[in-house]
């Protein structure tokens, strides 16, 4: 005989049913209503979602329902108490095998001390800087130095200050892969120590990736903060071509499309079901995953790939997208900075030069068989584009007296000093250091050093 269920239980599960689905119907429709912050699926929906499908499987389900959740409850304490073994044992094998063997490593990280190991020196890592972005972070080595401040160590800076020279740029004039003694400010100091009569002490300011607004405004925050150089050395050019060529547009900075997705997925993150990162972020700090990340690296055979010096806008796939239109107006936000940073200099009372780096592609004298393989290496696209913008940029060289190409400076003496399409070697520093200073010591306009 079939036992009939009270009255007063069958209404509870009809009560429990409707919440259920109302309160699923309600989150499912959260962000049409107003009820959400983003506009994926948030927490606090996610949640309602939870316990509402809970509430209509507890009313479909009945009596069974408290059965259920026991064995499923069972379930997931066994499935805790496993993990929490796994991890503990992680633990141990961690402490065994010594943490600081291990760390969170990563395949760069790992290359930097390969590199470390093999020339002393090292790309280091960027932090934030308010309005310029980044900069670089402290380095402490034999061969390398970067200050709290993220200035890199110029060599033969006397004691006594006398003129203050800045030096701005990318990484051609920070220092890439070349010791602190060989970098262009390094040289520069070391020539004009060289001139009778003349002190003057070098600060090297340039950043691994800057265009030219970022060192203007790097500059600028100088300047406010109450540091009056007498001649700042600009030695750019090259970041602000390949900007462009990264982004499709010009007047952006390098790795401004990473940025923006960075932002975009915290602002997401903070509603929506991408802070799965967070999760992600968590698993990334237990045992297990560094005792695993940690064989995986001391396993892996493969080499840290190859890449592009500069990846190409999806742009430049476009039979119709106007290259030339975009090296024009790169060059004319080039100029423009020039403009500002000769405004400044009428107000603040500083000499200033442009100097328009030299690049491989550009080289004008026959290339050996090393530079030839490092052009064939590169997007030929860049390279077509780092050809227009130059030419526009120097097409209007009569209008800005004080922006000079670095040109003729390498001899065609069979060497090779380019290490890439940009970057030159030590030798390649001095050779660029002397000329600048023989420049400027030539420069019929005059500057306040006297050189």
């Amino acid at each position: 005989m079939k036992r009939s269920v009270p009255s007063s239980v069958e209404l509870y599960r009809k009560i429990l049913l409707f919440s259920g689905a109302f309160l699923f119907i309600l989150a499912l429709l959260g962000n049409k209503i107003g009820l959400s912050r983003g506009s994926g699926v948030g927490y606090g929906q996610m949640f309602v979602l939870f316990i509402s499908s809970l509430m209509i499987f507890a009313a479909i389900t009945g009596s069974k329902f408290v059965n259920i959740y026991k064995s499923f409850g069972t379930i997931i304490l066994n499935t805790f108490i496993l993990l929490a073994l796994l991890e503990f044992t992680a633990l141990i094998t961690v402490k065994i095998i010594g943490i600081d063997n291990i760390g969170q490593i990563d395949i760069r990280e790992q290359a930097q001390s390969q590199s470390i190991r093999d020339t002393g020196l090292m790309f280091p890592d960027q932090i934030y800087h308010p309005f310029v972005m980044w900069k670089s972070s402290q380095v402490d080595l034999p061969l390398m130095n970067v200050s709290r401040n993220s200035i890199r160590r110029t060599y033969w800076v006397p004691d006594h200050e006398g003129s203050r020279i800045i030096t701005l740029g990318g990484s051609a004039m920070w220092g890439w892969m070349v010791p602190d003694s060989s970098t262009i400010p390094s040289y520069i100091q070391r020539e004009l120590n060289n001139l009778p009569g003349l002190t003057a002490s070098i600060s090297n300011h340039a950043q691994n990736g800057w265009v030219s607004t970022q060192e203007i405004t790097e500059l600028m925050l100088l300047l406010r903060a109450g540091y009056n150089p007498d001649l700042v050395i600009f030695y750019n050019g090259a970041n602000d071509v390949f900007a462009s060529f990264e982004n499709g547009r010009a007047g952006l900075i390098i790795g401004n499309a990473n940025i923006s997705r960075r932002l975009s997925s915290r602002e997401n993150n903070d509603a929506s079901i991408g802070g799965s990162g967070i999760l992600t972020e968590l698993l990334s700090k237990t045992n297990v995953y560094i005792l695993i990340n940690h064989f995986q690296i001391q396993n892996s055979t493969e080499a840290v790939p190859d890449t592009p010096l500069v990846a190409a806008a999806p742009d430049f796939d476009d039979s119709n997208f106007d290259v030339s239109g975009l090296a024009n107006e790169t060059a004319a936000l080039y100029l423009e900075n020039y403009r500002v940073v000769d405004a400044l200099s009428r107000e603040y009372g500083f000499d200033y030069y442009f100097f328009l780096q030299p690049l491989l592609c550009l080289k004008g004298i026959e290339y050996n068989q090393e530079e030839l393989e490092i052009l064939n290496s590169e997007n030929p696209k860049l390279v077509a584009f780092v050809k227009l913008t130059y030419n526009a940029i120097l097409t209007a060289r009569e209008d800005y007296p004080n922006l000079v190409p670095v040109e003729g400076v390498f001899t065609g003496d069979g060497n090779t000093v380019f290490t890439d399409l940009c970057h030159i070697n030590a030798s390649g520093n001095e050779t660029v250091a002397c000329w600048i200073v023989d420049y400027i010591k030539s420069d019929s306009t005059g500057n306040t050093l006297d050189l």
